[in-house]
């Protein structure tokens, strides 16, 4: 292959989408069937080589059904397993527990793809977290909201929700790995009181400030642990070539929140630091368009200042992709402008529909990576 294009897509509760397929009103099904055929419209045109899913079906029998009708020209790449504990999907109800990731390679392509097994994973971030993450779980502290009062709850601890999952792939025998992530939600359920503007917004809502860091707390802890995961994939390989990608929850900088209180943002954290430049990971809209680097319109009740175009959805991969003469360079180089929001595409898509036939409230994010010259089998 001379190029491949890989994309990620939070195609927005697929599960519930399954259910409404089924659903004994003619009318509730008849919206669903038409929603179904414009994400496959929109995956068809995507094109893309391979494709990760965020909110997906739960189980590999849905999942292998639903994109039989919705991505045929695709192979769904599953563990053979119908215990969602392989995967390290919690829960089971339907904000969560339902929402899981899946990798889809393009039928005939020479793409080889398997996924990684958890323990792989979790004794990687064992190693690398130095113990502190043991068993896929690691200890975390955060306020509480306890009789009236904000205290903190130091002997906490956390897991991924829903378990990166990690593609080992090779196309015409070149090896690399993408993990695909869709991490915890900054969402709460407790609503503060008040005018947001207001300068004691905060004080007069401590409840609501406990939740709000409790949150961002652990998606930063599941942030540091795939980071210890490609801190340790980087000891055994200085040159490994790594993609992350998915729906981090985070972006673009600091919210309000984030400023307030943690002062920090995930994708830094995960980008690594430029001081280990070898280890540092390249953002794939890094040269696109600076108005164009948003995936979700979403108003913040609690930042009404910030822009409602959002860039949830990321892709980003190691110095081996680029350029960077202190690695050795990986068989594919990320093209220069080949870094997308898919803008356009998903406007021809969802533009002649119905609200109801809506594809995602997400846009698609794809890169596309070429042959390195040298690379190439000779004719």
């Amino acid at each position: 292959m001379l190029s491949f294009k890989f994309t990620c897509w939070n195609i927005e509760h697929a599960d519930k989408l399954i259910d409404a397929l089924a659903d004994g009103t003619a009318t509730k099904r008849q919206r669903a069937e038409a929603r179904r055929e414009a994400i496959a419209e929109e995956i068809a045109r995507i094109d893309p080589d391979i494709l990760l899913v965020g909110e997906g079906p739960n189980g590999e029998d849905r999942a292998r059904g639903f994109f039989e009708q919705v991505a045929p020209g695709y192979r769904l790449v599953t563990r053979g397993s119908s215990e969602r504990r392989d995967y390290g999907m919690q829960g089971t109800d339907a904000a969560t527990g339902r929402q899981w990731l899946w990798f889809l390679v393009r039928r005939g392509a020479p793409i080889e793809a398997d996924l990684l097994h958890l323990d792989r994973w979790r004794a990687l971030t064992d190693a690398a977290s130095g113990g502190e993450h043991r068993g896929g779980r690691w200890q975390v502290s955060f306020p509480k909201y306890v009789g009236g009062s904000l205290q903190f709850d130091i002997d906490g601890n956390h897991m991924h929700w829903r378990h990166p999952q990690v593609l080992l792939a090779a196309i015409d025998g070149h090896r690399f790995e993408i993990i695909g992530a869709h991490l915890k939600s900054k969402y709460t359920q407790v609503r503060g009181t008040g005018d947001v503007s207001d300068a004691a917004f905060f004080a007069n809502n401590p409840q609501l400030v406990a939740e709000l860091i409790k949150a961002r707390t652990k998606i930063t802890t599941e942030c540091a642990d795939i980071r210890h995961y490609i801190d340790a994939r980087f000891e055994a390989d200085a040159s490994a070539p790594i993609i992350v990608a998915g729906d981090l929850n985070d972006g673009p900088g600091k919210e309000r929140i984030e400023r307030r209180f943690l002062y920090h943002d995930l994708i830094s954290t995960l980008q690594g630091e430029i001081f280990f430049a070898r280890r540092f990971l390249n953002h794939a809209l890094f040269d696109a368009p600076e108005d164009e680097r948003w995936s979700v319109f979403f108003r913040d009740a609690l930042d009404p200042g910030r822009s409602p175009h959002i860039l949830l959805d990321h892709i980003l991969f190691s110095q081996s992709f680029t350029g960077n003469r202190q690695v050795t360079p990986f068989a594919y180089r990320a093209r220069q402008g080949g870094g997308l929001v898919e803008h356009a595409l998903h406007h021809a898509v969802t533009g002649p529909r119905p609200a109801y036939a809506m594809t995602s409230d997400h846009k698609p994010v794809s890169m596309v990576f070429d042959r390195r010259e040298e690379t190439r089998p000779s004719a």
